[in-house]
């Protein structure tokens, strides 16, 4: 049977080692209720799984009082949860309770977050990427980016370009395309796009 070879208060958060590495993070609170000692024998499995039926109200209602500040994905409520010291299976218990409730709906999460990032100079690559950091599925993901058509990044990367030509507006027109054109990669634009929009805003001849 594992043992419990150490235990620290971490603001709040009770850190416990069992073998003489960290398995679990239990908030001080729910901990209290389930307490452990040094030398305890504990089977991992039974003793989460008892912490997460003492946890799920208050992990409800601290999802709760999140999402009351903002809309956010269930990656972002999960991890949240988890940081503040919640056990796994409470947490899922939790995700599962506000996706049934529509409390949590990641598509709809995503369309939204599509719908106001394609009025903004934002690049196809970088709006996904911002999507998968937010634990958006690529089924969800697939669906929102249908905002990103090649007329509206052509439009985006314009006013991107507009924005930052005066950057280098002091520059060779060779160097100024350049450097423009690696900015508005970095923002997220295919290049296909890039030359596009810098085709006619930058002349050889003229400059920026």
């Amino acid at each position: 049977m594992p043992i419990v070879t150490g235990i620290r208060d971490n603001r709040g958060v009770m850190e416990i080692d069992v073998d003489g590495s960290t398995a679990l993070r239990v908030r001080r609170q729910h901990f209290a209720l389930c307490p452990l000692r040094e030398r305890d024998e504990i089977d991992v499995e039974d003793y989460v799984n008892r912490v997460a039926a003492v946890q799920f109200p208050d992990a409800y209602e601290a999802a709760l009082t999140s999402l009351d500040r903002a809309e956010r994905t269930a990656r972002e409520i999960a991890s949240s949860l988890r940081r503040r010291g919640y056990v796994p299976p409470a947490v899922d218990a939790v995700i599962a309770r506000l996706t049934e409730n529509g409390l949590v709906d990641d598509a709809r999460y995503a369309e939204r977050l599509a719908e106001t990032q394609s009025k903004k100079p934002v690049g196809l690559y970088a709006f996904r990427r911002k999507l998968r950091a937010k634990g958006i599925s690529e089924e969800d993901a697939a669906e929102a980016l249908s905002a990103f058509d090649e007329s509206q990044q052509r439009d985006a990367c314009l006013a991107a370009a507009r924005k930052l030509a005066r950057k280098y507006a002091e520059l060779p027109p060779r160097e100024a395309r350049a450097r423009l054109s690696q900015a508005l990669a970095r923002r997220g634009f295919a290049w296909d796009v890039v030359s596009q929009a810098l085709d006619g805003l930058i002349d050889d001849e003229d400059g920026v």
